[in-house]
């Protein structure tokens, strides 16, 4: 893979499954106002280990390199559907509430680090994602 600039990327810098990846975030109500304040403006998370395969938002990311930025929108009646298992009960979370009373919103992802996670990690990652929506305590409201 070759990142912008020109200097070849290991295969270990990119996304793909299984690797721990860390994002910033921003929102906006245009690609050039991302004012929208988001609960959150980094996220850390193991990719690619949802049950339904990669999410329409992990398809955009998969491949890429650190450093590499992703710029989207997303229409609220998609968001759901497009970001999947990655932000579970979208509309119950904070996360989701940004949709309250927009059409859309467009984000600014940057990819700011690519990990190799320790086997322990994946396997809790993947067990905290199958327990979600059985009663847990994430507060997002699917207990």
């Amino acid at each position: 893979m070759m990142p912008a600039g020109g200097n070849p990327m290991s295969e270990e810098r990119c996304v793909q499954p299984l690797k721990r990846i860390r994002l910033a975030l921003k929102a906006g109500t245009t690609a050039g106002d991302m004012g929208v304040p988001l609960p959150s403006a980094e996220i850390d998370y193991i990719f690619g280990i949802g049950s339904g395969g990669l999410t329409p938002f992990e398809c955009l990311l998969n491949g890429r390199a650190e450093n590499e930025a992703v710029a989207f929108r997303v229409a609220a009646a998609e968001a759901g559907l497009f970001f999947g298992h990655f932000f579970p009960a979208l509309p119950n979370t904070a996360f989701g509430r940004l949709f309250d009373g927009r059409d859309e919103v467009h984000f600014d992802v940057r990819i700011m680090a690519v990990e190799t996670p320790p086997p322990r990690e994946i396997i809790k990652a993947m067990a905290d994602l199958t327990a979600h929506g059985h009663g847990c305590d994430c507060g997002c409201g699917c207990g």
